[in-house]
């Protein structure tokens, strides 16, 4: 029933990545398309070719290792898909948000949909306020902190909205939660990322915290974008719009979905990629 997830390490490849102080040529009086199509072809035939976009080599961090037994663990949980409690207290923009909401979760088994809504214009977020457990696994998590599994899930979640967030502010953004993080007792951080621009955007606050020593695992199904960026630990979640979640199940078939999924994010943890 798991078949789309998967482990994936993030390493950054010299083939594919471009350093910035490379000027590429560009012959503006072919079309784009036929451009395109050139540079397609000679991939193709194995011949030399010049990127028209060229990208900034992803930073190479230490990968943080769990410093603890994941049954003394505490996980906080972060999302950049824009949850936030009903009448968004904090005014939490739907787009290039900057900042961040901390949200109380003490006691509460599961997220209830009436009680939270969604901040963001980077996908459909239907699924998540039918469910928003979809987005963030509380109810699994409970039941596993329940069953001894983890130590606990820390008592709040922190939330932002991603999409349309520049690199730059991004990483600024990272450096904010990252001290919120190290100001906390907290052993690994999961980040569950929405969109393109969104999931970049959560990639780069979780680097921020691996800059601190803390693991990160990110779920998102746009995994290619998080590798790009260069953050350790990447999980594939089902779909954009519910990273954690797979609507087409009876209710008793999401869940076991969602807790194999958990499980997998967790067992990831405690994994040490080369």
């Amino acid at each position: 029933m798991l078949n789309k997830a998967e482990y994936i390490y993030s390493v950054p490849d010299s083939a594919v990545s471009h350093k910035t102080n490379v000027i590429p040529f560009i012959n503006y009086s072919k079309p784009a398309p036929q451009r395109c199509l050139d540079m397609l072809l000679a991939k193709y035939k194995g011949e030399p070719f010049q990127t028209e976009v060229i990208m900034e080599e992803p930073p190479k961090n230490t990968v943080p290792y769990l410093k603890c037994e994941l049954r003394n663990a505490s996980i906080l949980l972060i999302t950049d898909g824009g949850l936030v409690p009903r009448g968004n207290p904090d005014r939490i923009p739907s787009t290039n948000a900057g900042c961040y909401g901390v949200y109380n979760i003490a006691g509460e088994v599961r997220l209830r949909s009436e009680a939270y809504e969604v901040s963001h214009q980077g996908y459909d977020f239907t699924y998540v306020e039918e469910d928003p457990n979809r987005l963030l696994p509380v109810d699994v998590l409970r039941q596993l902190e329940k069953e001894g599994v983890i130590g606990n899930l820390y008592d709040a979640f922190l939330s932002t909205a991603g999409v349309m967030t520049s690199t730059e502010k991004s990483r600024s953004l990272g450096k904010k939660i990252a001290e919120y993080v190290m100001a906390h007792r907290i052993d690994a951080v999961i980040i569950t990322s929405a969109c393109g621009t969104s999931t970049r955007c959560g990639a780069y606050v979780g680097m921020a915290i691996e800059e601190k020593g803390i693991p990160v695992v990110q779920v998102t199904n746009l995994t290619q974008i998080s590798m790009d960026a260069g953050i350790s630990r990447i999980i594939k979640g089902d779909n954009v719009c519910y990273p954690y979640g797979r609507p087409s199940l009876s209710k008793q078939g999401e869940y076991a979905y969602r807790r194999q999924l958990v499980e997998k994010t967790l067992e990831l943890l405690k994994e040490m990629p080369d």
